[in-house]
């Protein structure tokens, strides 16, 4: 009665845990990508979300507002030209400001580009038209742009209507 007492792995077994844990991490890689694009996805639904906001919040108060972006800071706030008073924001009570560097569910996201005639700051008069920087109507659409992960996302704003697409 000679029991050998084995103890660890053998060579056979230790390979197919390698492959099995290999395989699960291939598996798994294409879904880490897709989280890229909806974060993205996310940035530009707020994004929208929020010009729609201060285009609706000109139209009812009969009041100018303009968000201004800024592309090094990857910021963006809202503002009344009257008297350049921060927009409300409806869910946090807070000044309408973005900060893509800092927000803990957006961080990352970039603002690689904008452009509204020539300008970074879109403007909407009291009937909602959206306009530059210096209250010239847009003549061509204007844009923002926003990347995160190597994807990209342009959001168009349309002359006359400022009706969003992207």
């Amino acid at each position: 009665m000679n029991k050998v007492l084995r103890k660890g792995y053998n060579f056979i077994e230790v390979v197919m845990i390698i492959l099995i844990i290999g395989i699960l991490a291939g598996l798994s890689i294409p879904r880490f990508a897709s989280f890229s694009m909806i974060k993205l996805s996310g940035a530009v639904k707020k994004t929208v979300s929020d010009i729609r906001y201060i285009q609706q919040l000109a139209i009812s108060q009969h009041q100018d507002y303009y968000l201004n972006f800024n592309a090094i800071t990857d910021t963006y706030e809202a503002r009344r030209v009257l008297d350049n008073a921060y927009a409300i924001d409806p869910f946090t009570r807070a000044n309408m400001q973005t900060n893509f560097t800092t927000d803990p569910q957006y961080r990352g996201i970039d603002i690689t580009g904008v452009n509204f005639g020539g300008t970074s700051s879109l403007r909407f008069n009291w009937k909602g038209e959206p306009q530059d920087a210096n209250g010239n109507p847009l003549t061509n659409s204007g844009w923002i742009n926003l990347s995160y992960g190597g994807n990209n996302i342009t959001i168009y704003i349309s002359p006359n209507t400022g009706r969003i697409n992207w």
